[in-house]
């Protein structure tokens, strides 16, 4: 039984991952989150509420951060209209370095 609950945990995830892609791709009319990109969500195991790793450039993750958060009621309710769940989670939005990190590493060994 476990195996199967992950299984749907990950369905789901990828579900939300798309769906917000497509939301800040075309649904957002606010030019700073254009250039969001979600990395990875990963739902809660009673599947009521999910965090959304995203990644932008450096200077304006603060902003972005927040003006996700803000929006998450907005991005929960087109989530429901989009997906067929009994429940759609609560989303907290929270700033993933490690793309960031990446690139700056790669920098760093291009300079050697």
């Amino acid at each position: 039984m476990p195996q199967q609950a992950s299984f749907r945990a990950e369905r789901v995830n990828e579900l939300i991952k798309r769906e917000l892609v497509l939301l800040l791709s075309t649904g957002t009319k606010d030019p700073r989150l254009k250039d969001v990109i979600i990395t990875d969500v990963i739902v809660s195991r009673d599947l009521t509420s999910a965090k959304v790793f995203f990644s932008v450039d450096d200077e304006s993750h603060n902003d972005v951060s927040h003006l996700l958060n803000k929006a998450s009621g907005f991005f929960r309710s087109s989530l429901s209209k989009a997906l067929d769940l009994r429940h759609t989670p609560s989303l907290n939005f929270i700033y993933d370095t490690a793309p960031n990190t990446g690139a700056r590493m790669d920098d760093l060994l291009n300079k050697l």
